[in-house]
C-alpha cells in the first residue's frame, strides 16, 4: 500500500519541467567558459607573436639604416659577416629593440611568447641586374622565440605535458641604405 503513493509522487516529479533550463545551463556553462578561455588565450598568443615579428622588422630597419652602405665594396657574391651596429654604448641594440616591442604589448596577464636570442648578420649581393648598384649589402636579423601554448601547463598526462612549447625563428632581411 505504501509503494503506490511513492510511485505516483515520482511520476509527478518526473513530469515537472521547472528546473530544466537551469540544468541545461549548468551543463553548458563549463564547456562555454573553456571555449571562451581558449579563444582568448590563442588570440593573446597570436598577438604577442605578431608583436615579436614587428620587433624583428623594426630591428632590421634599424640595422639597414645604421650599417655602412659601402661594406660590400670588393666583396664576393654571398660574402658577409656578423652585423655590428656602430653604437659602443649599447652592443645589444637589436635585442633591445625586439624585446621592447614585446614588452610594449604585455599587461597584467603572463606573456605567451618569450624572446630567447637575437642574432644579426649581413650578406653581399653582387649580381648585376637585380639592383641599381653592383654590390648591395643586405642586413639580416633573426630572433629565436619560444611560444608557450595556452593550457600547456594544465594539460598533463602521467607527468608529461600534452602540449609542448614551440620554439621558432623569425627572420627578416632589408637592403642596407646607410646613413
Amino acid at each position: 500500500m505504501r509503494i503506490r503513493p511513492l510511485i505516483s509522487r515520482a511520476l509527478r516529479f518526473a513530469r515537472r519541467e521547472d528546473g530544466v533550463a537551469l540544468v541545461e545551463f549548468a551543463l553548458f556553462l563549463p564547456v562555454f567558459l573553456l571555449a571562451f578561455f581558449v579563444i582568448v588565450e590563442f588570440g593573446r598568443t597570436f598577438f604577442n607573436y605578431q608583436s615579436a615579428v614587428a620587433g624583428v622588422r623594426d630591428a632590421t630597419r634599424f640595422a639597414a639604416r645604421t650599417l655602412d652602405q659601402h661594406i660590400c665594396v670588393g666583396a664576393p657574391n654571398g660574402g658577409g659577416g656578423i652585423l655590428t651596429i656602430a653604437e659602443p654604448a649599447s652592443p645589444d641594440r637589436l635585442f633591445t629593440i625586439v624585446e621592447s616591442n614585446l614588452l610594449n604589448e604585455t599587461g597584467v596577464l603572463p606573456v605567451n611568447v618569450r624572446l630567447l636570442q637575437v642574432s644579426s648578420s649581413y650578406r653581399c649581393v653582387v649580381e648585376p641586374g637585380n639592383y641599381r648598384q653592383v654590390e648591395v649589402p643586405v642586413a639580416r636579423v633573426e630572433a629565436r622565440l619560444e611560444v608557450i601554448l595556452p593550457l600547456g601547463e594544465i594539460l598533463v598526462l602521467n607527468g608529461e605535458p600534452m602540449l609542448e612549447n614551440i620554439t621558432t625563428d623569425v627572420v627578416d632581411e632589408s637592403r642596407v641604405f646607410g646613413l
